[in-house]
């Protein structure tokens, strides 16, 4: 009978805190040979690599920042390289207007908060309990978005909760899972400035892993997508270890676009050439935005970006049919008067 008593009342033993593992799917593991290319040999750079490009940055940007104070900087980042190819009324009517949260942005910032801490947590709450702590997170700790996720109705919050679970689930059916000795960061803010601080480019990198050895390149910078890759997703990942290289001196081996909706991707391996590319290319487009901040008329192209632009009602270039919230975009166009005259005259 003693036995029997000791036995019913003794303790049970304490549950795991570790994550059960998860075999993984077949895209893991073909991302983890193929996109990974743990077994290619990795390049070495001349020391002098990172030093060259600011170098060349500098010779181009110096002549256009003259007038410009390290107080008031031209600032370069991805989106607006991207938006003065694409079209420079699109840049003007932006700037007008200045940055807005929309669903797209939210689900964004939520996901990735969820998946960083999907990394550092002990325990692993399954995605919608992620999304959730994301939230809660970005909401004591991110000014920017924090008004923008507290102003939210419930139904679209709703919404937001599904898109990003929906983001986090994708990526943890593709992605390898993130190891520690990876040195994995998620949401990395790159800064360069130049030109005794007139000028600032700035970037924020989805996912870099790895980390140089001497002068050996051993970085992946990864851009995820919803969708399939485009090309001007190439030039910014570009951008990107432009940044990189002259941060550390040494480049990236290897960037990626990875779609999450269909498991692909598109990579491209580092080499001079791609560097000096997006070095002449953000000289390019900071010659052109000068230009029209300094009176010229912004080059117009009609393309698929005149379905978001805010400008899109009042724009010369813009079909008739892309331009469907029309009371809105009267008020901007009386938000922005310059940059109206600025498209009027560019037609």
């Amino acid at each position: 009978m003693s036995s029997m008593r000791s036995r019913a009342v003794a303790p049970a033993p304490p549950r795991s805190t570790r994550p059960t593992a998860v075999a993984a799917t077949p895209t893991q593991l073909r991302v983890a040979t193929e996109l990974f290319a743990r077994r290619t040999r990795r390049p070495r750079f001349h020391r002098g690599t990172g030093p060259a490009l600011r170098d060349l940055l500098e010779d181009g940007l110096g002549p256009l920042v003259t007038d410009r104070r390290a107080d008031d900087p031209l600032v370069l980042a991805k989106r607006t390289l991207a938006h003065v190819e694409t079209c420079e009324g699109l840049v003007v009517a932006e700037r007008a207007v200045g940055f807005a949260w929309s669903t797209a942005a939210g689900r964004g910032a939520v996901a990735h908060k969820a998946v960083e801490l999907s990394m550092t947590l002990r325990v692993c709450p399954a995605p919608l309990d992620l999304v959730d702590l994301a939230i809660e997170r970005l909401i004591d700790g991110d000014r920017g978005i924090r008004g923008w996720l507290l102003d939210l109705p419930p139904a679209e919050r709703a919404e937001l909760r599904g898109a990003a679970a929906d983001w986090v689930v994708k990526f943890q059916d593709t992605f390898p899972v993130l190891q520690p000795a990876w040195r994995p960061r998620l949401e990395s803010l790159l800064t360069v400035d130049l030109c005794g601080g007139r000028v600032l480019l700035r970037g924020k990198v989805d996912l870099a892993l790895g980390r140089p050895e001497g002068t050996q390149a051993r970085v992946l910078i990864v851009d995820f997508k919803s969708g399939r890759p485009q090309a001007v997703h190439a030039a910014d990942l570009g951008f990107y270890a432009l940044l990189e290289t002259i941060r550390v001196g040494v480049p990236p081996y290897r960037l990626a676009t990875f779609s999450l909706d269909s498991g692909a991707w598109a990579a491209e391996d580092v080499d001079p050439g791609v560097l000096g590319a997006a070095a002449r290319r953000t000289v390019e487009a900071a010659a052109r935005i000068v230009a029209v901040d300094r009176g010229g008329a912004p080059k117009l192209r009609p393309g698929p970006a005149c379905r978001w632009c805010p400008a899109a009602a009042h724009c010369p270039a813009a079909p008739a049919a892309s331009a469907p919230r029309g009371c809105a975009d009267a008020r901007v166009a009386l938000a922005m008067p310059s940059a109206s005259r600025a498209l009027s005259m560019s037609g």
